[in-house]
């Protein structure tokens, strides 16, 4: 029953509980009373027995409800200001707004000039955009998080097919602006690693490009770790890999725990320092060339160059012994698995019988050099275009004064040369 309702059967009612004159028929039109309402029976009693109004609402009737059109309305016409900043200029802004608007109600003026600042927070609560809603939960980021679990036991001896994915940063040690980033993704079984090239962290470009890595693996993608960064935390890459007909397993790693993604973590320094170092990219246009470079190299190291993995790791006393297995490249470590499909061991197979290794290793660093060079040539330029700009500009004075020497320089001068005692 809506609230007008139940207020006008309760009347009805009030009036025959009244009219009864003994219990049990007082009882009666109790029972029904409380069927109708679900109040409960003690509660009942008193809401038939009182002389109030039916289910008035408790506190004090409303002041200012003329007002609160006029207020909202001045409120969004200049700018939004908190109740602190709108209530010295209220009656500025409301003679500026009778201008034109027409002047309003000798009652709604009055209201609106005797309104306090706590008062104008109250009444345009419900215009108010509710930020606070996500703020407060942690915003965007968090939502993504509680839809993506953190890994809590390592991938090791599942086989291939379960990754780790990092972004390496080409910001040549400023992370203002935007530049080039490097996509590492590293198989935890076999060490398959394949390196794309992507601009300012974008999501959309993080997922184009984790599409392009999966249709170049040798096997499918079963599982990818990541950190909690907001390329890999997005609705871009949520649903590439939970809309399809076997979807992948997505997890994420502790807060300030690089451990947890030490397989990429290492090829990180190994694969993409070593080939580009810490040079910042800052150009958009270099992005298909880098990616080349990118494709290449992958290539080189998975199917030419050896690796090792971790075995054990044991402290003794204050240091760690540490033992690896046998150096082999990523293709020989597939080769050796033995639940390996015939139809994967042929494509590796055909794949190194297709590549030369000195002549991949001698294409990939040609192309590396070029593009360095290339880089470095378009950055002289930008920098001695910047000094032609400012050849114009003043000298700066120079300061002629002479400078004092501290207290500190006469002490180290007196302790490298002690006096000489006298005869």
């Amino acid at each position: 029953m809506s609230k007008s309702a139940t207020r006008e059967y309760t009347v009805k009612m009030r009036g025959r509980y009244r009219a009864m004159k003994t219990k049990r028929a007082k009882g009666c039109v109790l029972d029904e009373f409380c069927r109708t309402t679900q109040l409960e029976r003690k509660h009942a009693i008193k809401v038939l027995r009182s002389e109030r109004e039916p289910l008035r609402p408790a506190g004090r009737n409303p002041v200012y409800t003329e007002a609160t059109d006029v207020l909202e309305r001045l409120w969004m016409l200049f700018d939004q200001p908190c109740s602190k900043l709108m209530h010295p200029v209220l009656p500025s802004y409301l003679a500026s707004y009778e201008t034109q608007a027409g002047e309003q109600e000798a009652r709604v003026k009055a209201l609106l000039l005797e309104m306090s600042p706590s008062t104008i927070d109250r009444l345009l609560r419900p215009y108010r955009v509710r930020t606070s809603l996500w703020r407060g939960h942690g915003g965007p980021i968090a939502k993504m998080k509680r839809q993506i679990p953190v890994r809590s036991e390592r991938w090791d001896g599942r086989g291939p097919g379960w990754f780790e994915a990092d972004l390496v940063a080409h910001s040549g040690g400023s992370m203002e602006g935007s530049f080039a980033h490097t996509l590492t993704v590293t198989d935890t079984d076999s060490q398959w690693t394949e390196m794309r090239a992507i601009w300012n962290r974008a999501g959309h470009a993080t997922c184009m490009r984790m599409q392009e890595i999966e249709q170049c693996l040798p096997f499918p993608m079963l599982g990818v770790n990541t950190d909690n960064g907001p390329e890999f935390l997005n609705g871009h890459l949520i649903r590439y890999f939970k809309q399809r007909e076997v979807a992948v397993e997505q997890t994420r790693s502790r807060a300030y725990h690089k451990n947890d993604n030490a397989r990429v973590e290492q090829k990180n320094g190994s694969h993409v320092r070593t080939l580009l170092g810490y040079e910042r990219f800052d150009d958009p246009d270099c992005i298909e060339a880098l990616n080349e470079i990118l494709v290449l190299h992958s290539c080189w190291t998975n199917l030419f160059r050896p690796c090792m993995k971790l075995i054990s790791k044991v402290k003794e006393g204050h240091r760690y012994k540490k033992k690896y297995d046998r150096p082999m490249t990523p293709s020989g470590r597939l080769l050796a698995t033995p639940s390996l499909p015939d139809a994967l061991g042929i494509q590796i197979e055909s794949m190194l019988k297709k590549y030369d290794c000195y002549t991949l290793k001698c294409l990939v660093n040609s192309k590396t050099q070029q593009f360095l060079q290339s880089f470095a040539s378009a950055s002289t330029i930008g920098r001695a275009a910047q000094s032609v700009d400012t050849s114009h500009s003043p000298a700066p004075i120079k300061d002629e004064r002479p400078k004092r020497r501290s207290h500190h320089r006469r002490a180290d001068r007196r302790l490298r040369n002690p006096p000489q005692g006298r005869v």
